[in-house]
């Protein structure tokens, strides 16, 4: 596992936020559950998310506007000879409680994964261990902060309590 702080200069960074995922024209799409496509009741899953990129096809008309900003962060890990899978935007909002989503892998192909916080957040990413229950590692969002990891460790977003949403930008490679 790999954390880099400062991935993007500031000023994309913030043009990130501002001129796409806080524009009253993004649009995002409701999910039932944050780590499955499965619709699930009574359980506090769900989330909101834009998926820019699937199955290796461009997927979104906004993909152009993070189009720069990703390639600057895969480069920034030296993975430019991996091929982007998949790229998925994700918005958790609180509930004014602590709850930890269900873990998950991103797709069952060795892949690697990078979330990039777009905003600071107490929601915190949990990595566990084999056994897909034991909290191995806890990160708490920070903007402008990346996480690269093998994309089939077991890993769960979890609600903010203090903050009113977390932003990530979920990016899955797979190899040339």
């Amino acid at each position: 596992m790999i954390i880099k702080k400062n991935v993007l200069s500031k000023e994309e960074s913030n043009l990130l936020l501002k001129e796409t995922i806080f524009n009253d024209n993004f649009p995002w799409y409701y999910l039932h559950d944050s780590a499955t496509l499965e619709e699930k009741s009574n359980t506090f899953n769900y989330s909101w998310y834009h998926a820019l990129v699937l199955d290796g096809k461009i997927n979104s008309s906004f993909y152009k506007l993070f189009e720069s900003s990703i390639l600057n962060i895969t480069e920034r890990f030296k993975l430019k000879d991996k091929i982007i899978n998949r790229i998925r935007l994700g918005k958790t909002i609180s509930i004014g409680k602590k709850y930890i989503n269900n873990s998950h892998i991103d797709q069952h192909e060795k892949h690697q994964t990078i979330l990039y916080y777009l905003n600071d957040s107490d929601g915190d990413t949990y990595f566990y261990k084999k056994d897909k229950k034991t909290i191995e590692k806890q990160i708490t969002p920070e903007q402008n902060k990346a996480v690269l990891f093998n994309g089939l460790i077991y890993h769960a977003s979890s609600k903010p309590i203090k903050n009113m949403y977390r932003l990530v930008l979920n990016i899955n490679l797979i190899d040339a």
